[in-house]
């Protein structure tokens, strides 16, 4: 049995000129022609997805913020490609005005606007194709005309521009008020809709997928063909911040599941686990690097949530009293090498734990956070596991809800383990006798909530790994 032909369709299909030898071609074929292949590499852009290709990092002065060079696609199939870096005053420019009509360009310019300086208060910043004329070339004069002779653009040139949209954080975010030190954490999370996801669980089989915050701006805002880039914070006059990953995104796959699935299936919630996970490690080295690390304190200060998985440099305070704090018993999960040696859960040897303190007195003051400070009342100590096993969970955190930083009472119980990475440890560890070291730093893990009397879904075994 062969196939049959059962149908076919030609409704507004893409138009092409059929060019023969003695056929005469008006600039309206032409561009017919030039807007086909235009449209069908936006067709090729949209089913390859949107978000960063490379570069376009966002970086902030106190008055100006500096865009990479670098290649993106717009949700609307429209790559954004901008050769060279490029610095913008804050202030939000009136755009050039969209080419005339039969023009051999596809692409998108904002309605043009006057200048008008940025209000206090938190934007996203967008980056979107546009073009302008450029040049002049001649046209003919018909033949027996005594009309002038006329000029008209020579090129369309392609180019990008920039927006700056406010966004509407409000007063809290998942009910943490935001306050001027948080305020980068919780707007991250805004634009993560980490409140709204958190009742994906409650009822699955009806959740919408608009939950994020870019999600709830006005579409004449944000349009298909705008590519996120990042936010920024506009205060009296100055940038206090410029956060990339609460809006970059890496290319993400177009979602055919839809309503409802598409928040537990599509590949933007997994880019958008690994940009929470991004921010929050973007933000833990622009606070070394101002000099905030070694007493912050997440609950108090910076972070109002915290990732499920996170990696922390580690100072060390300058007294053994500290120190001890790190190595002192809890109730914490066993590690493999406190099950195999039967120790107290928690807790090093004490032969290790001397080694420790001797290697920490040792060392040269250098940035970092002091895990028991920095994690608080949140946090308990989980001894040594392998980087396979912090990179497992780092994988599997991008789908759990993040930790609620705030002060938990004196008999709650800890919602975060921090660990040592067997790996790093030893080659911390073997630097003995020298003033520098592989700097040492600990992972911390959200702790898994298992009703009494239920056993874990799974259970990992791992051979024993002897403390150096």
């Amino acid at each position: 049995m062969t196939s049959q032909l059962v149908g076919s369709s030609f409704a507004n299909g893409a138009l092409l000129p059929n060019y023969v030898n003695g056929r005469l071609l008006a600039a309206e074929d032409l561009a017919t022609g030039q807007s086909t292949l235009l449209r069908r590499d936006t067709w090729i852009g949209q089913a390859a997805g949107s978000g960063i290709v490379t570069g376009l990092e966002v970086t902030a002065t106190a008055t100006t913020l500096t865009v990479a060079g670098g290649l993106g696609i717009t949700p609307s199939g429209e790559p954004v490609s901008l050769p060279a870096p490029i610095t913008l005053p804050l202030s939000i420019a009136g755009a050039p005005a969209a080419p005339a009509g039969g023009s051999f360009a596809n692409c998108t310019a904002a309605t043009s606007g006057s200048q008008a300086a940025v209000t206090t208060g938190a934007y996203l910043l967008t980056a979107m194709p546009t073009c302008q004329p450029q040049g002049q070339a001649p046209m003919a004069v018909p033949p027996g005309s005594d009309t002038p002779v006329a000029c008209t653009a020579q090129w369309q040139a392609e180019g990008v521009q920039f927006k700056a949209i406010p966004l509407p954080l409000g007063a809290a975010v998942d009910g943490i008020t935001v306050t001027p030190e948080n305020s980068r954490n919780l707007l991250a999370h805004w634009c993560f809709g980490t409140a709204l996801l958190a009742a994906l669980g409650v009822n699955p089989f009806s959740f919408s997928p608009a939950y994020r915050g870019l999600d709830q701006l006005a579409s004449t805002d944000l349009t298909p063909c705008d590519l996120p880039l990042g936010v920024f914070w506009w205060d009296a006059g100055t940038i206090t911040f410029a956060d990339n990953w609460s809006a970059r995104r890496r290319m993400t796959r177009p979602d055919v599941s839809g309503a409802p699935w598409s928040a537990a299936v599509a590949d933007q919630r997994s880019a958008d686990g690994e940009a929470r996970f991004l921010q929050f490690q973007d933000q833990v080295s622009d606070l070394m690097a101002a000099g905030a690390s070694g007493n912050t304190v997440a609950a108090d200060v910076f972070f109002g949530l915290l990732p499920p998985v996170g990696f922390l440099p580690v100072a060390f305070p300058r007294d053994s009293d500290n120190v001890t704090r790190l190595l002192q018993t809890t109730d914490a999960t066993p590690s493999i090498s406190e099950v195999a040696a039967e120790r107290p859960i928690g807790a090093l040897s004490p032969e290790a734990a001397d080694r420790f303190r001797s290697r920490v007195s040792q060392l040269s003051p250098q940035p970092g956070f002091w895990p028991p400070v920095f994690l608080g009342g949140l946090a308990r100590f989980g001894g040594y596991l392998t980087w396979d096993t912090a990179y497992f969970a780092l994988r599997q955190s991008y789908f759990a809800g993040p930790v609620a930083t705030a002060p938990a009472g004196e008999d709650a119980e800890a919602v975060i383990t921090y660990y040592l990475v067997i790996e790093n440890y030893s080659a911390w560890q073997g630097g003995e006798g020298t003033t520098t070291a592989t700097p040492l730093y600990a992972v911390f893990v959200k702790n898994q909530l298992w009703p009494p009397g239920n056993r874990p879904p799974f259970v990992i075994q791992q051979a024993f790994v002897s403390e150096r």
